[in-house]
């Protein structure tokens, strides 16, 4: 305490700042409108990412195709997709690549490739971002419409990953969503293969161990719900039963697939009856 003439003086009191609220207070929801209206802002911008992506492979002459979330919307699935995930075959096709004789050099490339020819091909809109995991050795490529501009992920996956075959053009299936302001077709996997990658998806993340992971199972259920749910592409299905498409399905996978629909009736049994009508055994 300080003193002046002998005597002591009081010590400034230091204003105590008001007690936190003991209870959160709950987050306000944003009008459905507004929701809506962002959901379909952000689906603009994955078909656009999908279209300009998808152009530049075709430039190259290279098979590809959408599938997961979008591909899902595109045959009619409600949820809005967050991000683009695209099956190339990575075999570079380009009449410019030959050797002394004229003849066209086929080279293959590794998703690595593919991400670095895209971001050749179109720097103002694609870009890499480092994956959750720093120490990855692999960089994610994103799309946006202009620098800090509204953007998304463009996943790039070659056949053999995650059992993912190698798609002919053939086999590749030609949809658009004019209402979203795709005036162009986009190509997709074929529906049954979607369905089962789906399933695929649902059964490693209910089996993984990172809580980001895991949680995702949830989702994933519901699309393998809905996709079940399009009347149309099941009654094909049901006519033509694809599973033993060696061109779609490996002997591996055909075999998880199996044991992934029957785990799955088992988790939700209001939906064995579609597995049930599509062929499979569910129990």
């Amino acid at each position: 305490m300080e003193t002046v003439g002998g005597k002591a003086l009081p010590l400034a009191t230091v204003p105590t700042a008001p007690a936190a609220p003991t209870t959160k207070t709950k987050k306000q929801n944003r009008p459905r409108a507004v929701k809506v209206e962002a959901q379909n802002a952000h689906y603009t911008l994955v078909l656009q990412a999908a279209l300009i992506v998808t152009d530049i492979l075709k430039v190259h002459n290279m098979t590809c195709a959408v599938f997961g979330s979008l591909a899902s919307k595109l045959y009619g699935s409600p949820r809005c997709p967050k991000d683009v995930d695209l099956l190339v075959s990575p075999v570079l096709n380009d009449p410019s690549d030959s050797d002394s004789s004229g003849t066209t050099v086929l080279r293959t490339l590794d998703a690595t490739e593919l991400k670095d020819l895209i971001l050749r091909a179109n720097p103002r809109n694609f870009f890499l971002k480092l994956p959750r995991d720093p120490t990855a050795d692999y960089r994610i490529l994103w799309f946006r419409q202009y620098y800090r501009g509204p953007e998304c992920k463009v996943d790039i996956l070659v056949p053999g990953t995650m059992h993912l075959p190698r798609l002919i053009a053939t086999r590749v299936v030609h949809l658009t969503d004019a209402k979203h302001g795709a005036s162009t077709t986009i190509p997709v996997v074929p529906f049954a293969l979607l369905l089962l990658h789906k399933l695929q998806g649902w059964d490693d993340h209910r089996k993984a161990e990172e809580a980001y992971k895991n949680q995702k199972q949830h989702q994933d259920a519901a699309d393998v719900r809905k996709l079940l749910a399009l009347r149309h592409e099941s009654e094909l299905l049901k006519k033509t039963p694809p599973w033993d498409d060696e061109e779609l399905f490996s002997e591996e996978f055909r075999a998880l697939t199996k044991e992934r629909v029957k785990a799955y009736c088992a988790a939700f049994p209001d939906r064995s009856k579609e597995w049930k009508a599509l062929g499979f055994e569910i129990s």
